[in-house]
């Protein structure tokens, strides 16, 4: 297994990656290493949108890093004075038999209002190939009517992986691709999951009892703004 740092993974960023493998048996201390990965990579991305003329920004998760790592870069954002909502979905992800991977979106939440934001963060605890990315980003393209820039964060990535959603998209919307990620591993086990990546699969490291799609497990940050009286 090669991994290879990246030009933005400090002495910080690396301390957490290990710390993803210190607490592989303990949920709590991981889901608090990706809120830490989370703010990191927020850090890196909050200068170039401070600087914009439109600096609102739509967040897109999946459900089971929304409480965790998408926490982590949005509430940096906001604290450097960003505007910015949230779309979180659930999806089933799973192979099929010829291995190739599909990741329907079973249930949405959409902050309103997002369509006049000028840009998009992706954030995923692991970018093993295009699949996740590629649905939810598809989801959203169509309803916003001036993309500026598509910021994709994860901790950790495949070394094919950007390349490999870039090809899923004409140049006109590959151009706005910006990529943030701290580590490139380039192995992957037959069921596509990235060696040493984040640890292995995120449902159970994060103290999840399987995909969110399957189980009815809401992130809190959804039950706060949907219920925010009750919160």
């Amino acid at each position: 297994m090669n991994r290879v740092y990246t030009p933005i993974a400090t002495a910080e960023a690396k301390r957490q990656l290990n710390s993803l493998f210190a607490n592989l048996n303990a949920p709590e201390l991981y889901q608090k290493t990706m809120v830490a990965l989370g703010k990191l990579l927020a850090e890196e991305i909050s200068p170039l949108l401070k600087s914009k003329t439109h600096t609102g920004t739509l967040i897109v998760s999946t459900a089971e890093d929304a409480d965790f790592l998408q926490y982590g870069v949005s509430s940096t954002l906001q604290n450097q004075g960003i505007d910015t909502k949230l779309a979180v979905f659930w999806n089933h992800h799973y192979q099929l038999p010829n291995h190739a991977s599909v990741a329907p979106i079973l249930h949405r939440f959409i902050e309103p209002n997002f369509e006049q934001l000028h840009n998009i963060v992706i954030v995923k605890s692991i970018m093993s190939g295009s699949c996740v990315v590629r649905t939810n980003l598809i989801e959203m393209l169509d309803k916003m009517e001036d993309i500026e820039d598509i910021f994709i964060l994860s901790p950790v990535a495949h070394k094919d992986s950007e390349s490999k959603l870039k090809a899923e998209f004409p140049d006109e919307i590959a151009s706005k691709f910006k990529f943030y990620c701290f580590a490139l591993d380039d192995e992957k086990t037959e069921q596509g999951e990235v060696q040493p990546g984040i640890g292995g699969q995120i449902y159970e490291l994060l103290g999840l009892v399987k995909q969110p799609a399957l189980s009815g497990y809401i992130p809190e940050v959804v039950s706060k703004l949907s219920f925010p009286n009750l919160a």
